[in-house]
């Protein structure tokens, strides 16, 4: 099932209407907007597989010249160019999740730049399939120089996604070397980070070969080899804090065997990309345990394969694909614990091979439905993790105060965790205000009640939408007033940090109140 992380594909990212947990507004995110009714993605998949003709041209293939595309470029008649291949979008319009006028930005003309920007994880090659028209004919060389940088597709086997790297970074490239002994080879990779850690660096070996990635500031480091002879799966990573030097070492197959080389540089090794245009491989995962959280969430134990070495900074989130009547389709789910309990915590979580996720199973979805199916032992393509939010973010932190919406909890639980159990040396103040419909909905109820007896830093509330009359907590939606009373007053001497996630909505919201309250440089949201 899918592809292992080194056949990887070139736009398998989540579909237009994924939950991607990025941030929004002025931290790089997009809106969506409310669709008519018949207008879902598992729609849109339905009207491709009906034999109806989208190209608009009989299904034939055109070589399009800019001159012939910028004249498809109102509603009704809305051609546009993505990496080097024409699609008449005109059918799609009203099934964007960003809407009519977003998608109209790209209208008659290569809108390759303009996509990358706001829609980077979109499939569109098998999204719009059913739309091509034909090849995007650009004469000029330096054009197509251009068109190959923003992501042409030259290969199936490249460990970046399958896309030629865009122009190396204004940031100097670290230095890659090796070394052995006896019993062990060690990769090194001088990457001049001194903030450099564990969380950021994936290691991959299968069979020789070799892949590893390290997120280096806003850019992506890697490693692609095949090696010379064979090494064990264990990795042991050595990280130098005052220089950024990360060592990897794998012990021999065969020792006392010298190698007379580290082996064949494959694909993209000793690249350096921007992290905006880096494209995660993925890897088959084993499904090792189901658990019911509510009605309708489950907690999936997710064991990565041997050989793979993955520890997910707090807030940072996967993606999972899976194929729906042909078309590749991608959620995005954030990394949560096992538990919000210290005593309950896996172990495998701090060694990189394991890792868990909530997921809601809407019984009209497009891939939720499938997942809810799944039996331990099956597997599923989980990507490297990705994500905004740092760490260091809750070093400094005075006030950590959340606002969620539903599985908009699950970027908070790590959060929570981390500043109330990890950091013991924390005084930070805790507060998370949860959203959801009815009191069945919410997730990890009888947790948070617990850890919020056993420590007086945090406090949470509860507001529901739709209560019964037994409930005699907080009802109704998100206000101002809500807000303002969650959020500490403005001071020199302290340092917020208000989280927001839930759906999109909700989101822009919550963030318009914490703004107009005086808080817009202490927000970070997490787009749902």
């Amino acid at each position: 099932m899918g592809e292992n992380f080194l056949n990887p594909v070139g736009a398998s990212f989540p579909s237009l209407g994924s939950p991607q947990r990025i941030s929004v507004s002025s931290q790089g995110g997009r809106n969506k907007v409310q669709l008519k009714p018949g207008h879902s993605l598992m729609d849109w998949i339905r009207l491709g597989r009906s034999g109806k003709d989208l190209t608009g041209v009989g299904g034939r293939r055109l070589d399009v010249t800019p001159e012939e595309l910028g004249k498809h470029n109102t509603e009704k008649d809305c051609w546009l160019a993505l990496r080097g291949k024409v699609y008449n979008v005109t059918s799609y319009l009203e099934f964007h999740p960003g809407g009519v006028d977003e998608l109209m930005r790209g209208a008659g003309k290569d809108a390759t730049a303009l996509f990358d920007e706001i829609h980077k994880w979109v499939n569109a090659e098998s999204m719009l399939e059913k739309c091509l028209v034909g090849r995007y004919k650009v004469e000029n060389q330096m054009l197509k120089n251009t068109l190959l940088r923003k992501g042409s597709k030259t290969s199936e086997n490249l460990p970046n996604g399958g896309f030629l790297a865009p122009a190396t970074p204004p940031l100097q490239t670290p230095r890659f070397d090796w070394y052995q002994s006896g019993q062990t080879v060690s990769v090194i990779v001088y990457t001049k980070c001194p903030e450099i850690s564990q969380d950021d660096i994936i290691v991959d070996i299968q069979g020789r070969t070799l892949l590893a990635s390290m997120h280096i500031k806003q850019s992506v480091y890697t490693a692609h080899i095949e090696l010379e002879k064979e090494v064990s799966l264990d990795c042991k990573m050595n990280i130098s804090g005052d220089s950024g030097k990360v060592e990897l070492v794998f012990e021999k197959t065969l020792h006392d065997v010298q190698w007379s080389s580290i082996g064949k540089h494959l694909n993209h090794h000793n690249t350096y990309v921007s992290y905006n245009h880096f494209n995660p491989a993925y890897r088959d995962c084993t499904l090792e345990a189901v658990k019911s959280i509510t009605h309708d969430t489950r907690l999936y134990t997710m064991c990565l394969p041997p050989g793979t070495r993955m520890t997910v900074p707090v807030g940072h989130h996967v993606h999972l694909k899976h194929d729906v009547e042909g078309v590749e389709v991608v959620r995005s789910y954030t990394v949560v614990l096992p538990s919000l309990q210290p005593g309950c915590q896996d172990l495998r979580l701090e060694q990189g091979q394991a890792l868990y996720l909530m997921v809601k199973v809407y019984p009209q979805g497009v891939l939720t439905p499938w997942l809810g199916t799944l039996k331990p032992g099956e597997r599923i393509p989980i990507s490297s993790h990705q994500g905004t939010f740092k760490s260091s973010q809750l070093q400094e932190c005075s006030h950590l105060v959340m606002f969620a919406a539903g599985t908009g909890f699950t970027p908070m639980v790590r959060l929570i965790y981390h500043t109330l159990v990890e950091n013991t040396q924390s005084k930070c103040c805790v507060k998370l205000l949860f959203f959801n419909k009815k009191e069945e909905d919410i997730l990890w109820n009888d947790q948070l009640c617990a850890l919020a007896e056993c420590n007086d830093r945090f406090t949470f509330t509860n507001c529901l939408s739709e209560a019964d009359d037994s409930w005699t907590g907080l009802r109704g939606r998100i206000t101002k007033k809500m807000v303002e009373q969650y959020l500490p007053p403005l001071s020199d001497n302290d340092h917020p940090l208000i989280c927001v996630c839930g759906p999109t909505p909700f989101t822009n919201t919550v963030i318009t109140f914490a703004q107009e309250l005086g808080h817009k440089e202490h927000t970070h949201a997490f787009q749902g």
